[in-house]
């Protein structure tokens, strides 16, 4: 009698991730849609960004520099940042995921507030954690709710600041606060893909990320710069 043949089986919690679906980027009979859920530049992005784009396809065969140096010390000297405490990756999403991985496992736990960002679920189920759904208030971040939830488990909180697609924003003293109450070994990350939009409290951020080791900021190149193609993300912060 032949053996019964055996699949290949992906970890359950890796079964459990519910699949992310996208909006069509076009109808049924051809034309491009604009999903305003995606926050896609409608000016796209500037022409110095297609000069650069046009004049890199010469080099299309070659490996870029791994520690995207050149961009790093960009960043620092835009945004007055210590360019080694600076990391870039392939969209926000990968570092989004990678901290995940990097500080939570199986029995830690990951807490958002609802209505954030869908990839900071997904990414807490990747590595096993427990996910800790924090209730909102009026669609922002209710940081005494929150707080309440966290337990001596609690690896990474995620706080989409200001947040998609709610529109809403927590200032520099309420993000102070929720920070004050978390333990020493638990990362706050600070989802900054809109800090630019920001009047006021733009630079808050970086700073108390450079006081505190428990802190990353993650931005993006995607929705401003209108180069959500090019899937080109980057966090600061000084992980002890």
């Amino acid at each position: 009698m032949a053996a019964a043949m055996i699949a290949p089986q992906a970890k359950p919690w890796i079964n459990a991730i519910n699949a992310y679906t996208p909006g069509k980027a076009t109808s049924d009979d051809g034309r491009v849609l604009i999903k305003l859920s995606a926050n896609e530049n409608p000016l796209g992005c500037s022409p110095g960004a297609t000069a650069a784009l046009a004049e890199a396809r010469s080099t299309l065969a070659r490996y870029p520099d791994p520690a995207s140096n050149a961009l790093r010390e960009a960043l620092g000297a835009a945004y007055h940042l210590e360019s080694e405490q600076i990391v870039c990756g392939t969209g926000s999403d990968e570092l989004l995921n990678l901290i995940a991985m990097g500080y939570a496992g199986a029995g830690d736990e990951i807490i958002y507030v609802r209505y954030g960002f869908s990839v900071y679920d997904i990414a807490a189920r990747k590595c096993a954690a427990n996910v800790v759904i924090a209730p909102d208030k009026d669609y922002g971040t209710d940081v005494d709710a929150l707080l309440a939830l966290v337990t001596d488990r609690t690896r990474v909180v995620f706080i989409a600041n200001p947040n998609n697609p709610t529109g809403t924003y927590s200032d520099e003293g309420e993000i102070a606060r929720l920070h004050a109450g978390l333990p020493e070994d638990c990362v706050l990350v600070l989802d900054q893909a809109y800090g630019e939009y920001l009047e006021d409290d733009g630079p808050a951020a970086f700073d108390l990320a450079r006081r505190h080791d428990n802190v990353i900021i993650t931005r993006t190149f995607s929705n401003i710069s209108g180069l959500a193609a090019e899937r080109i993300g980057w966090a600061y912060g000084e992980p002890g």
